[in-house]
C-alpha cells in the first residue's frame, strides 16, 4: 500500500510541493531587462535571480561597461547597489560623465536609483569585508530601497575568509553557491567582475572565463559570462558574450563599441554585432 505521506500531493513539508504547486517564474524572454543598447542585447540580457561574470584584462574597460549599463537600467527605473572599491572615490562624477541625460535626473538617479555601499572601515577593528558581510549589506538595499542589479567589482577587494585547509577552487564553488542562492531568494541580478590569471593576459591573447583566477566555476556556475577587450590603438572596444544559460538571455557573439576617452561612454559601432 502506498504511504499516505507521499501520496498526498499536497504535502506541508518545507520545500515539498507536487508538481502543479511549484512556484515557477515567467520565461527569461518575458522578465529579462535591456542593457539599453539594442546591439548589446542581441546577445545579452539580465534578469532576476541571475549571476553574470565579467572578465578581461585590467584596464580594457570592463568597470566603465558595466557603469554605463548600471546608467542604462535607470531608463527603465531599474536601481542598482554597487560595491566598487577601486572606483569608490570617484564614483559619482565617473558616472557623471558618461550619464546621458539631463542633469536634473541624474540628481534623480543619484538620490533614488544608486546606492553604494563604502569599503573604507569606520575603525581598525571593524569586521572585515566578506563576501557574506556584502550580502548581507545589498539584502537590506533589496528591502529597503528596491534594488534590483547588485555590482560587486571586482572579486579580489572582497575579504576572502577562507579555511586553511580548503583549497581556493572549493572555497570559490562555495561562495558562488551562496550567491547563486542570494540571486534566487532576492530575485536579483548579480554582476561579479573577476581577473583572469597572469597566463591569460598574455599579449595578443584574449582570456577566456576559464582563464579566471582561482577556480573553474565562475565559468561552469555563472548563467552568463562577458569578456570585455579593448583595442590599444584605437578607442573601439568588443563585449563578448562567452556563455548563456538560458534562453532569451542572450546567445554567444561579439558587439562592438565606440568608447570615448574623456567621458567612458559607450556608443555601439555600425553594424555592432555579430
Amino acid at each position: 500500500m502506498l504511504d499516505k505521506t507521499y501520496a498526498n500531493p499536497r504535502h506541508e513539508e518545507a520545500g515539498y510541493y507536487a508538481l502543479a504547486d511549484l512556484p515557477q517564474r515567467a520565461s527569461v524572454a518575458e522578465i529579462a531587462m535591456s542593457t539599453g543598447w539594442w546591439e548589446l542585447d542581441q546577445i545579452f540580457k539580465l534578469y532576476p535571480g541571475q549571476f553574470v561574470v565579467v572578465t578581461g584584462i585590467p584596464g580594457h574597460g570592463k568597470s566603465t561597461l558595466l557603469l554605463n549599463i548600471i546608467c542604462n537600467l535607470w531608463r527603465d527605473r531599474v536601481k542598482s547597489f554597487l560595491y566598487v572599491p577601486e572606483n569608490e572615490s570617484h564614483i559619482r562624477e565617473k558616472l557623471a560623465l558618461m550619464w546621458n541625460n539631463t542633469a536634473l535626473e541624474f540628481d534623480v538617479f543619484s538620490e533614488i536609483g544608486c546606492f553604494v555601499q563604502c569599503s573604507v572601515p569606520d575603525t581598525f577593528d571593524q569586521i572585515p569585508h566578506t563576501l557574506d558581510w556584502l550580502l548581507n549589506k545589498a539584502a537590506t538595499a533589496v528591502v529597503r530601497d528596491g534594488v534590483k542589479i547588485l555590482l560587486i567589482d571586482p572579486w579580489n577587494e572582497i575579504e576572502h575568509a577562507k579555511p586553511p585547509t580548503m583549497a581556493m577552487t572549493d572555497y570559490i564553488r562555495q561562495c558562488i553557491m551562496w550567491i547563486k542562492q542570494f540571486c534566487r531568494m532576492y530575485s536579483v541580478t548579480v554582476i561579479m567582475v573577476a581577473h583572469p590569471t597572469k597566463a591569460g593576459v598574455v599579449d595578443g591573447k584574449i582570456p577566456t572565463l576559464s582563464d579566471i583566477e582561482g577556480s573553474m566555476s565562475w565559468y561552469n556556475k555563472c548563467d552568463n559570462g562577458l569578456i570585455v577587450v579593448r583595442d590599444p590603438s584605437s578607442n573601439s572596444c568588443q563585449v563578448i558574450s562567452a556563455k548563456v544559460r538560458e534562453i532569451g538571455a542572450g546567445k554567444r557573439g561579439r558587439c562592438f563599441f565606440q568608447v570615448d576617452p574623456q567621458t567612458g561612454r559607450f556608443t555601439p559601432e555600425m553594424g555592432a554585432v555579430t
